[in-house]
């Protein structure tokens, strides 16, 4: 009685530890592809994403003077007499979360006809 009580139990635990190596299997599977993908996919895109924020700097060091230079000339000829630089001078207000989810919430109403 005693035995066949054990024995019953060590099949319950061979079931429970099958089924987890199962289970890990499947995970490291998952793994693989995900490793699969980044590698593959998502190096390549970040490459082609680098590449054009390369090629938009270069444009824009390029533009950011002479564009300089004639906002700043139509400016003296209107008589406002500002400068104005392409760069940041003052540091940028950044919106709060609730004020995000206000401005969302305002478009969502606009739209619906709310």
């Amino acid at each position: 009685m005693l035995r066949s009580i054990v024995l019953e139990e060590n099949d319950n635990m061979m079931k429970e530890i099958n089924t987890i190596k199962e289970k890990i299997d499947n995970i490291e599977k998952k793994i693989d592809d995900i490793i699969n993908i980044l590698l593959n996919e998502v190096k390549g895109d970040c490459k082609k994403m680098g590449d054009h924020i390369d090629f938009v700097e270069k444009v824009y060091d390029n533009v950011k003077n002479p564009l300089g230079f004639i906002c700043n000339k139509i400016n003296y000829f209107s008589k406002d007499n500002k400068d104005y630089t392409l760069t940041d001078t003052e540091p940028i207000e950044l919106l709060s979360n609730d004020d995000i989810n206000d401005i969302l919430l305002e478009n969502q109403s606009k739209e619906t006809g709310q």
